[in-house]
Formats: C-alpha cells, structure tokens, sequence
C-alpha cells in the first residue's frame, strides 16, 4: 500500500476528492485525515470559495432512477452547503428564500459568489418554485441572456437547469413549463429592448427555448411512463 504523506496546504476539494475516491482504500484515506488533520482542520473553518464548491458538486453526480443514492448525496450536499455559507444545515431552505423574497439584492463579491452557491445547490434539491427563481435571476443580465440560457437548457454542462427536470422526482408538469417560458420570454424582451439582441436572434431564440423546453418536458413524462412500466412489471 502506498504511504500517505502529508501536504503542506490543502484545499476542501482536495479533502472531498480524497474522501470520494474509489482508488483508495479505507485505510489509506484515515491515514490520510490523521497526517493532515491540523490542515483539515483550518479547512473546516474556512468558507468554501465558489469554484471549489462548483467542482465539489460536478464531482458528486445524481443519478437517474437511484433516489436512495441521491437522497444521501443531498444529506452530503447540505452540510457542504451549510459550511459554504456558515449556516446552519437546518436552515438552508430559509436562506434561499429569503435571498429569492430579497430580489437577490447583491452588496458585494461575496454576496454573488453566496448567490453562485445556492443556485448549484438549487439547480439540484431545489424546489421548482426555486428553481424558476434562480433561473430569472440567472437571466436578469441582458448583456449574458443568450449564453446564460443555452447553458442552462443544456443537460451535458453538469448542474444544469435542464438536468434538475431530467430527474423523475423533478417532472415538469404544464404548470411550471408555463412559468419557464414566461421567465425566458421576458429576459429575451428586455435584451431585445436593450439592443443586444436583433428581432431575428429574439424569434430564433424564443422558439429553440420553447422547442427545448418541450423535449425536456417530454423526456420527463416520458421517465414517468418508465417508472409505472417498472411498477407494473415487477
């Protein structure tokens, strides 16, 4: 077995990554926390910087159909969260809406990169309710509209709005497919108003949106459809 030496800095994605790994074993991973605890331990106590946190949730995938395993990837996810932040994991779901009933009103640097946070952590265990919310933040930028939205609508950019609805226990019903459109509708407008965008990218954008939203609505019932055929047949 190869010795575990100690570093002289460490991150918490350098923590998570060891933690998470499938190439060592149990041993060497306690060898590892116990050579680097004084390090582990400053780690603990200091805020996660958004790109950390970013990497640590693109390294923890959910899983179509495995809501057990998801279920435990959420628990893991509220107390990275809650140390990303410095809150207590109990009131995660608070914060996030009183930062949406805020109009994500930012101060500072520090407050958009708490913002960047939640919406990694929304786009995945959020509520549709929230996720619509962070989706018309996300657009609220004119200038960003076009690249915002072919990224969030796109289910291979890891944590995407798009992949949120991918997920059986997230099905999109009529409901929220309307509110959706509204959203990106009203974001095309006002960068249409602006100038940052001609009448012909608007009408080719709004129509792709609405196509995508449509396949991504599909797929959902169409895992539904799935799901009963398994039901039935089991």
């Amino acid at each position: 077995m190869d010795k575990i030496q100690p570093v002289n800095s460490i991150s918490a994605f350098d923590v998570y990554k060891v933690l998470s790994s499938e190439k060592l074993t149990d041993n060497q991973k306690v060898e590892f926390l116990h050579k680097n605890s004084a390090a582990i331990k400053s780690v603990a106590e200091s805020e996660i910087t958004r790109e950390e946190f970013k990497e640590i949730m693109a390294n923890r995938p959910l899983i179509k159909f495995r809501p057990l395993k998801n279920s435990f990837t959420k628990q893991g996810d509220d107390i990275i969260l809650a140390q990303a932040l410095d809150i207590n994991k109990k009131d995660i779901s608070k914060y996030i809406n009183s930062v949406i009933e805020g109009n994500f009103e930012i101060h500072d640097k520090q407050d958009k990169d708490k913002i960047e946070k939640l919406k990694t952590y929304v786009y995945r265990h959020g509520t549709k309710d929230q996720v619509i919310a962070f989706l018309e933040y996300e657009l609220s930028d004119v200038k960003f509209v076009l690249n915002k939205l072919y990224k969030t609508l796109d289910i291979n950019t890891g944590g995407s709005m798009a992949e949120y609805f991918m997920r059986p226990i997230h099905r999109m019903d009529n409901i929220t497919m309307g509110k959706l459109y509204r959203v990106i509708d009203k974001s095309l407008r006002d960068s249409r108003e602006q100038g940052v965008i001609s009448d012909e990218e608007f009408n080719m954008t709004a129509k792709w949106a609405l196509v995508k939203i449509h396949d991504i609505q599909n797929n959902s019932k169409l895992i539904h459809a799935f799901d009963i055929y398994k039901d039935l047949t089991s």
